[in-house]
C-alpha cells in the first residue's frame, strides 16, 4: 500500500512539472502583415486590432516598406521535455 501511494504521488509531481514546461514561456513574436499600407498609422492600428501589439513600418533591402507587427505570445519549450 505504501509503494502504491508513493508511486501515485511521484506520478502527480512529474505530471505537474510537465504541464509547466508544456505551457511555455512568454515572449515577443513578430509577424509581417501583408497588404498593409504604411501611411497614416494604418500599420499600427491594424496590428493593435489583430494582435494587440505594436506595428511599425520598416524598410526592406529593396527600399519598399512593410508592416512589422510585434506582440506578446507564448513560446512553447518542447525541447526541455526530452
Amino acid at each position: 500500500m505504501i509503494k502504491f501511494t508513493f508511486r501515485v504521488v511521484y506520478i502527480i509531481l512529474i505530471l505537474g512539472l510537465m504541464v509547466n514546461e508544456i505551457q511555455g514561456k512568454q515572449g515577443i513574436c513578430h509577424k509581417i502583415l501583408a497588404d498593409t499600407d504604411c501611411g497614416l498609422g494604418s500599420c499600427t492600428a491594424l496590428c493593435l486590432q489583430l494582435r494587440k501589439g505594436t506595428g511599425k513600418c520598416v524598410a526592406t533591402n529593396d527600399g519598399s516598406l512593410i508592416c512589422l507587427c510585434n506582440f506578446h505570445c507564448i513560446i512553447p519549450d518542447f525541447f526541455t521535455l526530452f
